[in-house]
């Protein structure tokens, strides 16, 4: 089964990060939904409306991750990142990096034109 990425369609940030991993994912292994999709209200119906649109949200093997644990699953799903996950798990502080990179993206979509 595929691994889904929902994220914000209208924000042409996060619309340049979805296309950004498909350009990467040449096995086609991550299935992209937007959120204003119909679909992405059943893929994250345990996700609260507010939390739904304040990250993108990475589906794989029955676990939901965002934000900076995202970031690392995406990678880890890609061709070339299989092993970031594992190595983040005994590693917190490449953890904690991911999530501050998250962190600055987040501030720049918001800032740029995605707040809502």
């Amino acid at each position: 089964m595929k691994a889904v990425l929902v994220y914000d369609g209208g924000c042409g940030v996060c619309a340049f990060a979805a296309s950004l991993v498909r350009a990467l994912d040449w096995r086609q292994r991550i299935r992209p939904v937007r959120l204003q999709d119909a679909e992405s209200a059943r893929i994250l119906a345990a996700i609260d409306e507010a939390a739904r649109w304040d990250s993108f949200h990475f589906i794989a093997d029955g676990k939901t991750a965002s934000r900076g644990d995202g970031l690392l699953d995406v990678l880890g799903v890609l061709p070339m990142g299989a092993g970031i996950p594992r190595l983040a798990a005994g590693m917190p502080a490449l953890r904690g990096a991911s999530e501050r990179v998250y962190s600055l993206l987040h501030a720049y979509r918001d800032r740029l034109q995605c707040a809502v």
